[in-house]
């Protein structure tokens, strides 16, 4: 499917159910934007080039998640999330911020709270994330998933060479 229906699909299933979610992102070794998302025994993997800052092109699939060592790992982490912070925590914040404080202590506290769905936010100040960073992240999770990750790729490339191929050629 296209990148940008994957992304509403999982804002649409994330807006149902905000909890328990994970995210990971990195970059390929062509330099291809990677997104990998996990909710249960679902993951949705997006591979995107970026035509300019406000633009990009890709594709994604959803598929189903054996658990295994990495997927242990990555769900005992906090999940990702909005979390509305409250006048309090945005004080708190950048009272420690501006005088070093207990930064590490006061994100312990806001990654404690249950994440909301858009239509639920209220503060004016929302935390999101945590947004987890791998490099080649699909070979993390399974074989299977690196032949996904070469599928998604070679469509891609073909994609940016019939529609882009522009940005590719080199000008004298």
């Amino acid at each position: 499917m296209p990148a940008d229906e994957v992304k509403k699909e999982l804002l649409r299933r994330y807006s149902a159910d905000p909890k328990g979610w994970r995210v990971l992102v990195g970059r390929d070794s062509k330099g291809y934007y990677d997104l990998i998302v996990l909710h249960g025994s679902d993951m949705w993997q997006v591979k995107e080039f970026r035509l300019n800052p406000y633009e990009s092109v890709g594709f994604g699939v959803r598929d189903r998640v054996k658990e295994n060592e990495f997927i242990r790992k990555v769900s005992s982490t906090h999940p990702f999330g909005l979390r509305p912070l409250s006048p309090q925590q945005v004080k708190k914040a950048v009272n420690a911020l501006q005088s070093e404080g207990d930064v590490n202590g006061l994100l312990r506290q806001i990654m404690q709270t249950e994440p909301v769905s858009p239509s639920s936010v209220t503060s004016s100040i929302v935390a999101q994330g945590p947004v987890m960073h791998y490099s080649n992240s699909t070979s993390l999770i399974s074989e299977g998933q690196r032949e996904l990750d070469l599928k998604l790729r070679s469509e891609l490339d073909t994609l940016l060479q019939r529609k882009h191929s522009h940005l590719f050629r080199q000008y004298i």
